[in-house]
């Protein structure tokens, strides 16, 4: 029997250009991105923070970012990684706007219309002219969520969706670096031939079983999210593994030793702890608990009243 949920699936569509130009701006000046938007681009976007946002949600189906490519080499390996199906769109017109608002509204309208399964929709932008889209995926019975830029985001387009995240926010809460994700051994290498007829080895475009600390890592990362979805530190270990084989689809605590789930879970207890309050099978986030035991005991300590 497979693992994973059937009920709750995932299109997210990206204005990727939209983001990266507000996020230029912050860092380098009003205007800055208008100014350079012909030169290859600097990395300022991390895709990750999203991308683990919208999984948290349900399973990634349809998974699309529009934008110019051409000056955006600078992301391809995390855009490659992630599996994102890239829609090239050239400026057009006098303003030399790309049309990714009206090429991607159409794609979003027409995979809602054509795929009765899709539970729920990300939109990836902090642009007005998106507000219609939301509005016609709620009225289409769907779950509109939207990640944009906090202080750049239209007030009505975030009022048009089910829920909407700052940027800023899901970046801070995935600040854990992403270290030793995978053992890799003999890496399988892209190969090309230089002007002499010399093969010269790429990079690596194969990886190994994923290393104790990168399952940790996306152990932190799912508990984080599922507490933060659920509103409380209470969760199902079903509901936990499904989530943190779509962080890391290459999850396997059998590769590792670990003859079951719960021997993995076990083997990290600084992490979680397996409770059985009710049914069994459900399990708390540590540092959550004791960060919660802790206010308790100060709420306790100020509620302390001394008579005379």
């Amino acid at each position: 029997m497979p693992e994973r949920e059937d009920n709750t699936k995932v299109a997210i569509y990206w204005d990727f250009e939209n983001l990266h130009a507000i996020l230029a701006n912050i860092r380098n000046g009003e205007s800055w991105y208008w100014n350079n938007r012909y030169t290859p681009q600097p990395k300022f976007l991390e895709l990750r923070p999203i991308i683990e946002y919208a999984a948290s949600l349900g399973d990634i189906i349809i998974h699309r970012a529009y934008g110019n490519w051409q000056w955006f080499a600078e992301y391809r390996d995390d855009l490659n990684i992630a599996g994102i199906d890239l829609i090239q769109l050239f400026p057009r017109g006098a303003g030399m706007k790309n049309s990714a608002d009206i090429r991607m509204s159409l794609d979003a309208l027409s995979d809602v219309n054509s795929y009765q399964h899709i539970s729920h929709v990300v939109i990836v932008t902090s642009d007005s002219d998106y507000i219609s889209l939301a509005q016609k995926i709620k009225q289409a019975g769907k779950m509109i969520c939207g990640v944009g830029v906090d202080g750049n985001s239209n007030k009505y387009l975030v009022a048009s969706c089910n829920e909407f995240k700052f940027y800023q926010n899901l970046v801070k809460s995935a600040e854990e670096p992403n270290v030793g994700v995978y053992q890799t051994q003999s890496p399988i290498r892209n190969e090309t031939e230089n002007s002499n007829g010399k093969i010269e080895g790429g990079e690596p475009v194969v990886v190994g079983t994923p290393t104790e600390q990168a399952m940790q890592n996306v152990l932190m990362r799912a508990m984080h999210q599922l507490v933060e979805r659920r509103g409380e530190n209470y969760i199902l270990k079903a509901e936990l593994k499904i989530l943190m084989k779509r962080l890391l689809p290459s999850f396997d605590e059998k590769a590792l030793g670990h003859n079951s789930f719960s021997a993995f879970l076990k083997k990290n207890s600084e992490i979680v702890k397996i409770v059985d309050r009710d049914s069994g099978g459900h399990v708390e986030l540590v540092e959550y608990s004791r960060s919660s035991d802790a206010s308790s005991e100060v709420d306790q300590k100020s509620a302390k009243v001394i008579v005379p």
